[in-house]
């Protein structure tokens, strides 16, 4: 049996125009500056391109948080933030914004310390799944309710670094994490 189909929801030059027209919107709403909060580990391939098309400075650091726990509803932080945002302006950076869980506890985090302001950038939104709601100040690209991999979000440590973002079949993942290696890594 081949590799299954794919469905491409953003290619390489689709990533290039949403990373393009992101940063030019931060880059015109922060003209004195940003901290950017990388939500450790699927914003980072987003986080790295956004930086380098950004035109103003913009400090940089990350936050991990575990995933909001199914029947817990608990969210624990990780790995805090280095920078103090007191006063500052700060643009929380997700890959994905689902439930809307973990950004609403990291965005009370954040607020508790006193920023001039916070907003959040996402490249994938997903309102299909929300629980809570939350304002997303950039959105890249939003999907209906389907699994996508690539391009910082993963399976099981997978597909992080595929160039494109795809849906993927959460059954077939769960028989093979491996399923999708042929269709999206090319030879």
């Amino acid at each position: 049996m081949g590799p299954p189909d794919v469905e491409i929801v953003l290619d390489e030059a689709a990533i290039d125009e949403t990373v393009d027209r992101l940063a030019s919107r931060i880059s015109a709403d922060f003209s004195d500056g940003v901290v950017l909060a990388g939500v450790l580990r699927g914003s980072v391939p987003f986080l790295s391109d956004l930086v380098r098309r950004l035109t103003i400075r913009p400090l940089v650091d990350f936050v991990a948080i575990t995933p909001y726990a199914p029947n817990t509803g608990r969210v624990r932080l990780l790995k805090d933030l280095d920078i103090d945002v007191a006063g500052r302006e700060v643009v929380v950076i997700e890959d994905i914004v689902d439930t809307g869980l973990t950004t609403a506890f990291l965005l009370g985090e954040i607020r508790r310390r006193q920023p001039a302001r916070v907003a959040v950038c996402t490249l994938v939104d997903r309102p299909a799944r929300r629980v809570v709601p939350v304002e997303l100040d950039y959105v890249g690209v939003e999907i209906p309710d389907v699994f996508v991999v690539g391009y910082g979000l993963d399976h099981e440590g997978r597909y992080r670094n595929v160039r494109v973002l795809a849906v993927a079949d959460r059954d077939l993942l769960a028989a093979d994490p491996d399923a999708y290696v042929a269709a999206l890594y090319p030879a």
